[in-house]
C-alpha cells in the first residue's frame, strides 16, 4: 500500500502539470497549429473516462468481451457514420452552436423552451457519470491507500466521506481551468491540447499495465471460459449507445463538435480514434481474466486495475494506472461541468437576466453576473454527482453507472436527428418527444435503481408489484 501523502502529492503535481498545459496552449496558440487535427484526435478521447481503466474490466470479467461494446460503437460511428459527423460541425458552426442544446434549438425554429427541456435531459443524465468518476476516484485511492472496504460497511458521514473532497477538488479546478472568460463563443485551444495530453498519458498507463500482465505475470492457473456475449444479452444495445455517444453526451459533443476547427480535423479522427481506442481496450480482457485468477471474489472487478500489480508488488505501476484513472475523470469533469454550467446558463438563467428586472436595475452588462452563474452551477453540478455516487453506494458497478448515464442521453438523439434533418419539425413536438422519452427511461432505469438503493425490491416489474421499505402498492391490471 501506498501512503495518502504520497497518492495525493503525485496528483496534485499532475494536476498541475495538466494546468500548466492549458495554460502554455492559451498563450501560445501558434506552437501546435501545424500539428492541431492530430491533437483534436487526441483530445476526443475525453469519451475514455475512468470507466475504461475500471468499468470494463467488470464487463470484460463477466461476459469475456475482447472490445468493450461501446468502443465498437463509437469504432462503427467513426468508419461508417464520418459523413453525419463533419455534417454536424458544419451546422453547429452556421448556427454559432455552443452546445448540444443551442443546435437542437436554433434548428427547430430558436425555441428557447426547447432549449431548457435539452438541458433538462443533458443535467440529470449527465449526473450519474459525474457520480461515476467521483466513485471511481475515490475507491481507487483507497485501494492504493488502505485496501478495498466491504459494501456492507456503509457509507460514512458525509464530512468523512472522501467522495465529497474529491468533489469539491474536481469543482475548484474546474472552476479555474474553464471560467476565466465569458465568451463560449471561441475555440478552446488550451482546454483541447489538456485533453490530448491526458489522453495520451491515460493511454501509456494502461499499455504500461497491458505489459505487466502479458509479460510479467506467469503460470496463472487456468480459469473456466466466461458465459459468451449472445448468452448474456445486452451486446447490441450497448454497441447503439456507444455509437450514440459520440454525439449526444454534452462533453462529447462539445470536443468533437464545437471545438472542431476544421471539418478536415474529423477526417483525420476518422482512423486515429478508432486506434486509439483499440489501443486503449488491449489490455482489458487479459487483466480480467488475470484479476480473476489471482485475486478472486477478494477484490471488486472494478479495483481489478490497482489491485493486481499492487498485490504483485508493483507499487509504482499501481500509482501510474491510478494517475491515469484520474487524468480520464479530470478531463470528463472538466468538459462536462463546464459544458453543462454554460447550457445551464444559456437556457436557464441569462434569458431572465436579460429580460427581467434584475437586468433593469444594473445595467446592461450582464457578463459578470453569467460568469458566476456557471462556477456555482459547476459547483452543484459536483455536489449533485456526490450526491447520486452516495445515494448508489455499494449498489452499483462502475460498468453499471456507465450505461445509466449513456442510455439517459440516448434519449436525445431523435431531437437531434430531427433538428439535422427535418427542421421545420415544431419545436413543441421535439420538447415532447424528449421528455417522453426521458420518462421512460425513468420508468425502466432510474426508479428499480433508486427502489434497490432505498432498500426495496429491485425486481418489483417482473414480479407485478412495487415494494418499498414499509409499503407495498399492487398495479392495477389492464
Amino acid at each position: 500500500m501506498l501512503s495518502v501523502a504520497t497518492v495525493v502529492a503525485a496528483a496534485l503535481l499532475w494536476l498541475g502539470l495538466l494546468f500548466g498545459t492549458g495554460l502554455y496552449a492559451e498563450r501560445h496558440p501558434h506552437v501546435f497549429a501545424r500539428h492541431w487535427r492530430h491533437v483534436y484526435a487526441l483530445s476526443l478521447a475525453v469519451h475514455c473516462t475512468s470507466w475504461t481503466f475500471y468499468g470494463t474490466v467488470t464487463q470484460a470479467a463477466r461476459y469475456g468481451w475482447p472490445l468493450p461494446p461501446t468502443f465498437v460503437g463509437a469504432i462503427l460511428f467513426y468508419v461508417l457514420a464520418i459523413a453525419f459527423m463533419v455534417h454536424l460541425v458544419r451546422l453547429a458552426r452556421e448556427s454559432n452552436a455552443t452546445s448540444l442544446a443551442d443546435l437542437i434549438a436554433t434548428r427547430l425554429g430558436k425555441d428557447a423552451w426547447l432549449a431548457a427541456v435539452v438541458t433538462l435531459v443533458a443535467v440529470l443524465g449527465l449526473i450519474p457519470y459525474i457520480a461515476l468518476q467521483l466513485q471511481a476516484i475515490t475507491m481507487s485511492l483507497a485501494t492504493l491507500t488502505s485496501g478495498i472496504a466491504s459494501a456492507d460497511d456503509g457509507a460514512p458521514p458525509a464530512w468523512r466521506d472522501g467522495a465529497l473532497y474529491v468533489a469539491l477538488a474536481m469543482a475548484a479546478f474546474a472552476i479555474l481551468f474553464g471560467t476565466r472568460r465569458v465568451s463560449a463563443a471561441g475555440h478552446n485551444r488550451g482546454l483541447v491540447l489538456a485533453l490530448a495530453f491526458e489522453s495520451l498519458f491515460k493511454l501509456v498507463a494502461m499499455l504500461a499495465l497491458g505489459g505487466f500482465v502479458w509479460f510479467g505475470l506467469r503460470g496463472l492457473p487456468e480459469l473456466p471460459p466466461p458465459p459468451p456475449p449472445a448468452a448474456t444479452g445486452g451486446f447490441m444495445p450497448l454497441v447503439i449507445l456507444g455509437a450514440l455517444a459520440m454525439f449526444v453526451m454534452p462533453h462529447q459533443f462539445h470536443v468533437g463538435v464545437v471545438e472542431c476547427r476544421d471539418q478536415a480535423d474529423v477526417r483525420t479522427a476518422r482512423w486515429q480514434f478508432p486506434l486509439y481506442l483499440l489501443l486503449i481496450a488491449l489490455p482489458t480482457l487479459a487483466l480480467a481474466r488475470a484479476g480473476a485468477a489471482l485475486l478472486g471474489n477478494s477484490v471488486p472487478t472494478d479495483m481489478y486495475a490497482l489491485a493486481l500489480p499492487l498485490a504483485q508488488g508493483h507499487a509504482g505501476l499501481a500509482l501510474l494506472v491510478f494517475l491515469g484513472g484520474l487524468s480520464a475523470a479530470t478531463g470528463m469533469v472538466i468538459v462536462s461541468t463546464l459544458t453543462l454550467s454554460l447550457m445551464i446558463g444559456n437556457h436557464w438563467f441569462a434569458p431572465g437576466l436579460l429580460r427581467g428586472a434584475w437586468a433593469r436595475a444594473q445595467g446592461g452588462d450582464r457578463r459578470g453576473d453569467l460568469l458566476r452563474l456557471r462556477r456555482v452551477g459547476i459547483l452543484l453540478l459536483m455536489l449533485l454527482g456526490w450526491g447520486y455516487s452516495r445515494l448508489l453506494s455499494g449498489n452499483q458497478a462502475l460498468a453499471d453507472v456507465g450505461a445509466v448515464s449513456f442510455s439517459a442521453l440516448a434519449t436525445l438523439a431523435p431531437a437531434l436527428a430531427f433538428a439535422v434533418f427535418r427542421p421545420q419539425t415544431p419545436a413543441i413536438a421535439a420538447s415532447i418527444g424528449v421528455l417522453a422519452g426521458f420518462a421512460a427511461w425513468a420508468w425502466v432505469m432510474l426508479v428499480p435503481m433508486l427502489a434497490a438503493a432505498l432498500g426495496g425490491d429491485p425486481h418489483w416489474r417482473a414480479k407485478g408489484r412495487w415494494v418499498w421499505p414499509g409499503w407495498r402498492r399492487r398495479r392495477c391490471s389492464a
